[in-house]
């Protein structure tokens, strides 16, 4: 999953704790969601438990959503010399295809959440390393949530997975293959969403009973 399918999961789990929008935990969570793009290795005990916990949210979500069967099968729809990458590519992928049903899934536009989203990590921002900062600065400028409703912004993103693995000789190969294997990969988010969603809430109702 990508930056809007982490904050909507991150909100979703703070919901089940019967948290609002608003409440200082929703806010943590949804920012650390953002700061484990970020931050490697142990999470510090330095950071406020809420933000600790949504950096943590977020590698669970990783870690379940790397072995959920729908998700690999979208990566078998890719072509063979596609397939190493897929799994990076599909997370972002989920967030344009979350973003085309967005109603389907939250009560604000996608506007709105996104700018809410943007206000609670800015109430973090100090705890982020200067990358993420640089980061949040770009996608903030950009409007990057919102932009994840057009191809464009999904593109981009795919873009800097090759970049980031040294695989741009891919690209346009990448830019051929994805959009006619679109409506299948949407059928296969259907199915591993809400399994991540539940998953999400699971694991934060279970580490907030143990804490």
């Amino acid at each position: 999953m990508n930056f809007l399918a982490h904050s909507l999961l991150a909100e979703r789990a703070a919901a089940d704790q019967q948290y609002d929008p608003d409440h200082p935990d929703t806010r943590m969570l949804i920012a650390g969601g953002f700061l484990g793009d970020f931050l490697k290795g142990p999470v510090p005990d330095t950071l406020p438990a809420a933000l600790g916990q949504g950096v943590r949210l977020h590698r669970r979500i990783d870690a379940y959503s790397n072995t959920h069967s729908a998700i690999r099968r979208s990566s078998n729809r890719f072509p063979a010399s596609l397939r190493r990458l897929a799994p990076a590519l599909i997370d972002v992928i989920a967030d344009h295809l979350l973003a085309i049903q967005w109603s389907a899934h939250h009560h604000l536009t996608l506007d709105e959440f996104a700018h809410q989203t943007y206000e609670h990590i800015a109430a973090s921002e100090a705890h982020l390393p200067e990358r993420g900062q640089e980061f949040y600065q770009w996608m903030v400028g950009n409007d990057l949530l919102s932009s994840y409703l057009g191809w464009e912004a999904t593109s981009r993103g795919m873009r800097s997975v090759t970049r980031r693995l040294r695989r741009q000789e891919l690209d346009q190969e990448i830019a051929s293959a994805v959009p006619p294997l679109l409506e299948a990969l949407q059928e296969d988010f259907h199915e591993y969403f809400p399994d991540i969603q539940r998953h999400a809430v699971d694991w934060l109702s279970a580490e907030r009973r143990s804490s």
